[in-house]
């Protein structure tokens, strides 16, 4: 508690509220390309630690779209062009500093996992998504009731070889508090 100057007697408060926004994504690999529209649902849960910094937990189901292109489509370890809609369950964990009630930065972990991981097969048959748990970053910015995100994540995929691409996102929605 000392190293980021907390008060002796932490708050200890507890909030919850609700959010929903769209988000834009681009997988950045060599079979990816284009951005694609989705969204995202949840909440939030705040730990308050002093008047200026709060931990947040932000579980939520995201929508991620992206397009994969026709640079494997003829490869049997390959995967056939058009849009893919992966479905994550996502928990970002931030960092919140408060600089006045209604502006917030926030920065931390992002834990997340494909829920349809069986959804698309390689032309050989296989899955093309891998199902584990990811880690990524998520760095984002609290304006009252809107609130805007970063997220990337490195995306385990099975397509030729294993390719790995990163998953950008940004993400802009309304949040409400309820308590």
């Amino acid at each position: 508690m000392g190293l980021f100057g907390f008060k002796t007697a932490c708050y200890g408060q507890m909030g919850f509220g609700l959010r929903v926004g769209g988000n834009i994504s681009r997988a950045s690999g060599n079979a990816f390309g284009a951005n694609r529209m989705g969204y995202q649902l949840g909440g939030d849960l705040i730990f308050g630690l002093n008047s200026k910094m709060d931990i947040q937990v932000e579980p939520s189901y995201n929508l991620t779209r992206i397009r994969v292109n026709d640079n494997t489509a003829s490869l049997s370890g390959g995967l056939s062009k058009g849009t893919r809609s992966l479905k994550y369950l996502n928990t970002p964990v931030y960092l919140k500093v408060n600089f006045t009630r209604k502006f917030s930065i926030l920065g931390g972990l992002d834990f997340n996992m494909l829920l349809n991981d069986d959804a698309y097969k390689l032309n050989d048959g296989t899955p093309a998504f891998n199902s584990r748990t990811r880690i990524g970053y998520a760095l984002g910015i609290d304006l009252g009731a809107l609130y805007f995100r970063y997220r990337q994540f490195k995306k385990n995929n099975k397509i030729v070889d294993n390719w790995d691409a990163h998953i950008d996102q940004y993400q802009l929605g309304f949040k409400v508090r309820l308590f």
